[in-house]
């Protein structure tokens, strides 16, 4: 039976033809190639290791090769990704019994997200344009979109709860909250998609 492999993902398929999408990144048909007997692997097994990135990109570029070979993107996403999470359960409980401690801490909290998310982003950025070719599949527009919309949240909450300490107690605080779960489940979203990308079966 022939193999096929995903350019963009490394996801293998195998079958008499290459399926019309890439059933892990959402990559067309044609961006498949047929796996020759020499180099046939396991089905669904990824086959874009570090050395292969690495050796595809620019000599001159340290920072990619770094941001690439030490999977700066993975391990950096996992902040906001566990810290979101917290930030919402504090500001719930903050909103339920009217307690400063607690939204203090998830204002404390969202900070971290603020300040994380521009590295998350960066790396992102890399490594999808090295890694998976810049692929403008439906999957990576919504990955990329998801991790703007957590951006953008984080520092409108941000700047909101900035200008009024108060808003966890005021009449907009279930809007204000409401916004803390846009970002979580844009988070959410994003981090499945990431689970795809490594987990493809």
């Amino acid at each position: 039976m022939k193999q096929w492999k995903c350019t963009v993902c490394g996801y293998v398929h195998t079958g008499p033809e290459a399926p019309d999408k890439c059933p892990v990144c959402g990559a067309d048909k044609s961006m498949f190639v047929e796996v020759t007997a020499s180099d046939a692997v396991p089905e669904q097994a990824p086959v874009t290791g570090a050395k292969e990135v690495s050796a595809r990109l620019p000599a001159s570029s340290v920072i990619t090769r770094l941001i690439n070979k030490l999977h700066a993107h993975p391990i950096t996403v996992h902040i906001p990704n566990g810290v979101i999470p917290v930030t919402v359960l504090f500001l719930a409980v903050a909103i339920l019994y009217k307690s400063d401690s607690f939204a203090a801490a998830s204002f404390y909290n969202l900070t971290v997200v603020l300040l994380a998310m521009p590295v998350v982003l960066f790396t992102g950025y890399v490594e999808w344009n090295t890694k998976y070719q810049g692929s403008l599949s439906l999957f990576f527009i919504t990955k990329i979109s998801c991790g703007i919309v957590v951006f953008i949240s984080a520092v409108v909450l941000f700047a909101w709860r900035a200008m009024d300490s108060n808003v966890t107690t005021g009449p907009d605080r279930y809007l204000f909250f409401l916004l803390h779960l846009i970002m979580l489940a844009a988070a959410a979203i994003a981090g499945h998609l990431g689970a795809k990308l490594v987990f493809k079966d």
